[in-house]
Formats: structure tokens, sequence, C-alpha cells
């Protein structure tokens, strides 16, 4: 079975979110648990993971457009992914805000 990558463009901004997310998380907090002087990437890696929200939301926002019958179960799932973009869009920008403002050395 081969998979069909099409299916899944309604889903972009959820998987986009959540993983973007989670990497934010997990590349701030090892990096800052073995030298607390790597906390300067902080920025970079909030950066990048809101492009890549971006960009997931940029394909469910597509799919959603692309759907024409308006009580689909494609458009629904385009709208929440959408919504879930969002809120982790806010997530990694308050995390980033966090360690840009809080010394990450405690100095």
């Amino acid at each position: 079975m081969a998979w069909n990558f099409a299916e899944l463009k309604p889903w972009a901004g959820l998987i986009a979110g959540m993983g973007a997310a989670g990497a934010q998380h997990q590349l701030v907090s090892d990096a800052l648990h073995f030298d607390c002087r790597y906390g300067a990437s902080n920025l970079l890696v909030g950066i990048l993971a809101l492009v890549v929200i971006v960009i997931g939301a940029l394909v469910s926002w597509r799919a959603l457009r692309a759907e024409p019958d308006p009580e689909s179960s494609r458009r629904f799932v385009a709208r929440l992914s959408l919504m879930t973009a969002a809120l982790f869009a806010l997530l990694v920008g308050w995390m980033t805000l966090a360690g840009w403002m809080v010394p990450a050395c405690g100095t």
C-alpha cells in the first residue's frame, strides 16, 4: 500500500505544529541542560519552529480552500488543524519570549 500524502494535507497544520513545538521544547531544554550558555539558541530554534508551523498551516489552508463541499470532513479537519496550528504557534511564541527574557544561566 502506497502512501497518499494528499490525504494528509488537511492534517498538516496539526502535525507540523505538534512536531515543531515538541522539537523546540526538547532542543532548547536539552541545550540548557548540557550547558546554560546555549540558551542563546532559543531565539533561532523558536523562529525555525514558527516557520515550520506556518508552512503546515498554509498547507491546511490550501486544503480547506480546495474542498468544495462545506459539510465535508476534510474541511472540518483542515479547520481544526488551523486552530491547533495557531495554538502551537502561540505556545512556541511564549516559550521563545520567556527564554529570551529570562537569563539562561541565572545570573
